[in-house]
């Protein structure tokens, strides 16, 4: 088992467990305010309110989507992880 070095975060941990995570990273915050969700897979940065607000609603539509579709983020298949693909092109069009 690979031991992770320290200042690792989560992302690195689930790519080297072979896990899917959606995730946001917003440039627009000149509030200086740090945003940061995590949840249920979805890891989001930055972003003023409004658009870290858009990064939540988006990451929430597309997980309800694809637990509609029985999909996991925790334990996608190759074909999953294109209908996955397909759903987020989807939302971010929308």
């Amino acid at each position: 088992m690979r031991k992770h070095l320290p200042g690792e975060n989560s992302l690195h941990t689930r790519a080297a467990r072979g896990r899917a995570v959606l995730y946001g990273y917003g440039t627009c915050a000149a509030d200086g305010h740090v945003r940061y969700t995590n949840a249920g897979g979805a890891e989001l940065y930055g972003g003023s309110e409004q658009a870290h607000a858009r990064m939540q609603d988006k990451a929430l539509r597309i997980q309800r989507e694809l637990g509609e579709r029985g999909i996991s983020l925790e334990y996608m298949t190759f074909e999953q992880y294109q209908i996955a693909r397909d759903i987020v092109d989807k939302v971010n069009c929308e």
